[in-house]
């Protein structure tokens, strides 16, 4: 118990220095992402009993970490209001993810100062300190991947599936963990048996399914929003959809190391050392005692399928929130490698030189990551929230609201919101699908039908609509959308999708919209 209050007051530590740091250069605390204000919403509506939707009554699979926002909801029912309640669930993950970093580097080393390496590096080592602050979902999902090793180093397999169907409600490319899982018990029975096999193959399709059977339950949807709207336009799933199966060669030629040298590159920013010395700390793993194939699985096989699959802003992208486990994974194969080598008679000397440079590398990169933490908040405060208070200050109230980035205009207004990207109005999405005239093609952001989005836009008559101008740059849509009332521009934008966020009054009656959709093909 000392151990945990321990590491959870390390990590309120670092969630306090992240708001500190943020309230200085931003001038409040608030979040470096839109999407940390989506969950917020899903938490806060969860927390006063109106369902697990963004807008009320209408479900819809938004969260694609429905775990992450259901943990959310736990202090916000407590009634700590945002975004200081993710900031306590933030690190009460961030000290579960030390405490069994710790837990595995002791079973694995038997080095008691390997164990607390790890579990100090599992706080200081970005992503995870500017995750406590995020109001994001990472330190949860590697906290779980690293549970499930766990389990497996201790011959739990039933206590493994269980934990790895778990982190595929923490992050939605972990549904392959049951599967990562089955393999690896696999390996280390030789010859299973044809009943071990099929036990082992029920348990991991059970443990596969539960995610999306309980994302059914909640949202009335099996798939995530995002895998529609954002994601499954792109790899190997869109295309076998799409019937273009002879496209996968390519995508796999094409998308693996677009994808994996930007991955080795960000993880050499996190902790070149921890990145030298993980393969040889996952070769231990995988061939002393118990052992495991799950921390190479998780190292080489996740992103590959993230890559290959469905891939979506590459591995850097949003201070690395993708891959949070992979991090993780280094970090804990790197001390066990560290560990071995260092008790070595040549290289006893050099044991605690090297425990302090891989300690400076990990607070290096997370110092930089917290600076520029502050800068994410500041955009999301400049603009976000500050279009979501001049809605919410119109006379008479804001009313029905369009927008393309929906979490902080959502939550401080609460109103009804349109998602015109479709996470929480998945109806849009035909309309953004809408080919293009022969001889033309769609400018609107991820291939969107500008024309299609704004008969969508006539249809349900919102009485604002925000968005990005640089998502739809035509100016038949901007004329369709009518008056231009308040517009934002960030002169130091580092995280919005966009430098410039405009919101128009449309007069869907009038000429301008008249004009605008007669002009849409």
């Amino acid at each position: 118990m000392r151990r945990a209050g321990l590491a959870f007051a390390l990590a309120l530590c670092l969630a306090g220095t992240h708001a500190v740091v943020a309230q200085r250069v931003a001038g409040a605390a608030g979040f470096p992402l839109d999407d940390a204000w989506i969950h917020a919403r899903l938490a806060r509506n969860l927390a006063e009993g109106r369902g697990f939707s963004f807008n009320p009554e209408e479900p819809a699979a938004v969260s694609s970490a429905p775990l992450w926002t259901l943990l959310l909801s736990v202090p916000a029912a407590a009634g700590i209001p945002f975004p200081w309640a993710a900031y306590l669930a933030g690190a009460a993950g961030a000290a579960t993810l030390s405490l069994l970093g710790f837990r595995l580097a002791e079973r694995a080393t038997g080095d008691r100062q390997a164990a607390l390496l790890c579990g100090g590096l599992l706080l200081g080592t970005h992503p995870f300190p500017w995750s406590i602050a995020s109001g994001m979902e990472p330190g949860l999902a590697a906290a779980l991947v690293l549970a499930t090793l766990l389990a497996a180093l201790s011959g739990r397999g039933g206590i493994g599936f269980l934990l790895a169907s778990a982190a595929g409600l923490a992050r939605p490319e972990l549904c392959l963990m049951p599967a990562f899982v089955l393999l690896d018990a696999l390996g280390r029975v030789r010859p299973p048996g044809p009943s071990r096999i099929a036990r082992l193959g029920l348990a991991a399709l059970a443990a596969t399914a539960a995610p999306f059977l309980i994302d059914r339950l909640l949202t009335g949807r099996y798939v995530f929003a995002s895998l529609a709207a954002k994601v499954g336009r792109h790899g190997v799933i869109a295309a076998f959809r799409e019937g273009r199966a002879d496209l996968a060669p390519s995508i796999l030629a094409v998308n693996l190391p677009i994808y994996l040298v930007p991955l080795l590159r960000g993880l050499a920013r996190d902790n070149v050392v921890l990145l030298a010395l993980a393969p040889i700390g996952m070769w231990l793993l995988a061939s002393r005692g118990r052992r495991s194939h799950l921390p190479w699985m998780v190292f080489i096989l996740l992103p590959s399928a993230m890559a290959v699959l469905a891939p979506f802003g590459g591995p850097e992208f949003h201070e690395q929130r993708y891959i949070g486990p992979v991090v993780a994974m280094v970090v804990v194969a790197g001390c066990v490698a560290w560990a071995a080598l260092s008790t070595r008679p040549r290289l006893r000397g050099l044991r605690f030189p090297a425990l302090v440079l891989v300690a400076a590398l990990s607070a290096w990169g997370s110092a930089a990551g917290l600076l520029r933490y502050a800068r994410e908040v500041k955009n999301i405060n400049d603009m976000q929230v500050k279009v979501g208070r001049w809605l919410l200050e119109r006379p008479g109230g804001p009313g029905t609201i369009a927008a393309n980035d929906i979490g902080a205009i959502g939550f401080v207004t609460r109103s009804p919101i349109l998602d015109l990207t479709g996470l929480a109005t998945p109806e849009v999405i035909p309309y953004l699908r809408r080919p293009a005239a022969p001889g033309s093609s769609n400018r609107g952001w991820n291939g969107a039908s500008e024309s299609g989005l704004l008969e969508f836009l006539h249809a349900r008559r919102p009485d604002y609509v925000a968005v990005f101008p640089g998502w739809y740059p035509s100016r038949f849509f901007r004329e369709g959308l009518g008056q231009e009332v308040f517009r934002v521009d960030l002169d130091d934008n580092v995280i919005c999708g966009d430098r410039s966020m405009i919101v128009y009054r449309p007069e869907w009656d009038g000429p301008e919209a008249l004009r605008g959709g007669g002009s849409g093909r």
